[in-house]
């Protein structure tokens, strides 16, 4: 069906053309954010809008297909770009954030906000501002949740002043100026954290979470006025998950695991809150994702794995689906966007013998068009090869992940390696195959790396992901030190020549495994890595309340701040610091808002006062991802020069 793919269409006028092929790509052809990022398709299919980075700065970029010419709307330099999606076929909304603090507010926050672009007139307006009563704290600016049927307003949710209280209240905002106005019978609480409204506009459904009450509720309104509360459980965090609507508009979407390990999809009656059998769902994946569109109808859900896969409720979308993945098969082939007919999508496409790509199928020709490539100077024979591999732990668990050969090592050569050991963050999240820009670097720099989906991680069941709770540093850090080892006893790792590399939480694990197997490894880096786990826990609990959901949802990962005391402590590497043998190497962005950088500080502190060997890199104005590419080129340098000095090349 796909024997011909098109080549890449040139955009010369923002410089998207093929790099020079070279022997070896440099540093910033990994460590640099994507050239291209954030593709979007327009409801009708003529163009696409996407984030261009370009000597270093960030540039919003429409791409015409009928006449082949880009056009670069704004330069975004002094906010940061995270997405961009198309409100129908004459608005593109880039939604944006900043660090930054607010009087009477404790600590520094990301602040994001949306801004609008008219493609006729040229004109934007950032959305909601000067619009009276938003709370001044508020942070989360940037979300949209629905579409007026006019096509000039959009439907944003936003806290409110109002007294004591501040309601998440549902605004009307036009496109054109951004101020935004009440809706009639959409007024919120303090306890609303979700709402969906149907095709007209209207709200008919609302979601609360009381973190005070521990009640988690689905109110709707089906006619008048009234809301009526359908579903009510009392649980220290949500039992379920309130996703959307459903294709017919008469049904809710909720994702949860009632009847299986694994996270499936229902539909919940909006007149009395029943939840239907499991609409779709598998007995090895869970739904990692759903796919969405205007005014959040759900069209389908896409499962986790090692590679991404659908279900979609119409039956001929997903052969679509399934054809373009076979059609590149060994890729991880993710749905981007699509027209309102589904007459074209648009696909991401990572791993394999390529790096990160946009295509464009279209249902009509059956042709498959490679649109862009996002890291233009990596070709594929500079592609490390990505092996799926499964290892038991030492208490029998199956451990998923994934093992990353060095590029251009031939596999009679793929023994007695120098490994680098390189643990997920989250830890709520899994390694997949696709382009790890970190590993590949690292693959190109002569070194095998391994990615452990250790017991916690998400993506394969409830019973796996529960199996971490309270293991920080204990049976979680184990099935790290197992997987090593079982490299080492295939004869491919050297046991003499590895190190352990991780960021946020693997950083965490990274340091961990410093303290608490300081036989195993030859050198740790940890980039905005947690190290002392009772202060992270003081801090949320400080920061958002002993009853919020965030406290919660950490206490429940790693351990009650008061009962365990004693045994957090003896997990927080910070604390351990006599226990290290290896050097460690320390990178932190300043302006983190997730992991604070004093959670470096301390482990820098404790590991000079034990008198061991440490290097710290404070990365001046960055944040937890170092989206900046002056910040990763700094990274690289320096964990490329650290590695080397300790297990070589």
């Amino acid at each position: 069906m796909f024997k011909r793919i098109v080549a890449a269409i040139a955009i010369t006028a923002v410089g998207l053309l093929t790099g020079v092929a070279q022997a070896k790509p440099p540093m910033e052809a990994f460590g640099d954010m994507p050239s291209i990022r954030a593709v979007s398709l327009s409801p009708d299919g003529s163009r696409a809008a996407y984030i261009l980075r370009e000597n270093g700065i960030d540039v919003l970029v429409i791409h015409d297909f009928v006449t082949k010419t880009a056009a670069a709307l704004a330069k975004v330099d002094e906010i940061r770009a995270r997405d961009v999606q198309f409100i129908g076929n004459d608005y593109v909304v880039l939604i944006a954030s900043k660090d930054t603090s607010t009087f009477g507010y404790s600590g520094r926050f990301e602040f994001s906000a949306a801004l609008a672009f008219n493609l006729k007139t040229g004109t934007n307006t950032q959305l909601l501002r000067g619009t009276e009563g938003i709370h001044p704290a508020q942070s989360g600016l940037g979300r949209i949740i629905g579409l007026d049927p006019d096509g000039q307003h959009v439907l944003m949710p936003a806290y409110m002043i109002g007294g004591s209280d501040s309601p998440y209240d549902l605004l009307r905002v036009p496109l054109n100026n951004g101020r935004g106005s009440k809706i009639g019978g959409a007024r919120g609480s303090n306890s609303t954290i979700d709402w969906l409204v149907d095709n007209t506009g209207k709200a008919i459904a609302r979601e609360d979470f009381s973190e005070r009450n521990t009640t988690h509720q689905i109110k709707t309104r089906t006619t008048g006025a009234e809301w009526k509360t359908i579903y009510e459980t009392k649980a220290p965090l949500p039992a379920i998950n309130l996703v959307g609507i459903s294709p017919d508009g008469k049904s809710l979407i909720v994702v949860d695991a009632r009847e299986s390990e694994f996270m499936s999809l229902y539909s919940m009656s909006m007149e009395t809150g029943e939840i239907s059998p499991p609409l779709m769902q598998r007995e090895d994946a869970e739904v990692a994702g759903v796919v969405s569109g205007k005014n959040r109808v759900v069209h389908g859900v896409r499962y986790s794995g090692m590679f991404p896969t659908y279900e979609m409720f119409d039956p001929e979308i997903e052969a679509a689906i399934k054809s373009v993945q076979s059609a590149l098969a060994g890729s991880a082939v993710y749905l981007d966007s699509w027209t309102d007919d589904w007459s074209k999508m648009l696909f991401f496409v990572e791993g394999g013998k390529q790096a990160e790509q946009y295509l464009v199928y279209d249902r009509a020709t059956q042709r498959l068009t490679r649109i862009a490539s996002a890291r233009s100077q990596i070709k594929e024979g500079d592609v490390g090869e990505v092996a799926v591999i499964e290892y038991k732990a030492r208490d029998g668990l199956k451990i998923p992940g994934l093992l990353t050969w060095p590029a251009g090592v031939p596999a009679a050569e793929r023994k007695n390696l120098p490994l680098v050991v390189m643990p997920h963050g989250g830890p709520q999240a899994y390694d997949s195959v696709g382009f790890d820009w970190m590993a590949q670097f690292l693959a190109n720099e002569g070194y095998a790396v391994l990615q452990p989906n250790f017991r916690g991680s998400a993506g394969f069941g409830q019973v796996f992901a529960m199996a971490g709770y309270g293991q920080w540093g204990r049976k979680m850090q184990d099935d790290i030190t197992d997987g090593a080892k079982a490299l080492s006893m295939m004869g491919w790792a050297n046991p003499e020549r590895v190190c352990i590399v991780g960021w946020s939480y693997g950083g965490y694990a990274a340091l961990a495994g410093g303290a608490l197997t300081p036989d195993m490894y030859k050198c740790v880096a940890s980039i905005a890595g947690v190290s002392n786990l009772r202060d992270m826990l003081t801090d949320t609990r400080n920061r958002y309340g002993f009853r919020s959901a965030s406290f919660t949802y950490w206490q429940q990962l790693i351990g009650d701040l008061d009962k365990d005391r004693d045994a957090i402590d003896a997990v927080s590497p910070s604390r351990l610091a006599e226990k290290f043998s290896a050097p460690v190497l320390l990178i932190h962005g300043e302006a983190d808002t997730v992991v604070p950088i004093k959670q470096s500080d301390m482990m820098n502190n404790a590991l000079r006062a034990a008198k061991k060997t440490v290097r710290f890199v404070r990365v001046a104005g960055d944040d937890h991802s170092l989206v900046e590419n002056d910040s990763r080129r700094l990274a690289l340098t320096e964990l490329a020069a650290f590695l080397k000095a300790h297990i070589g090349q």
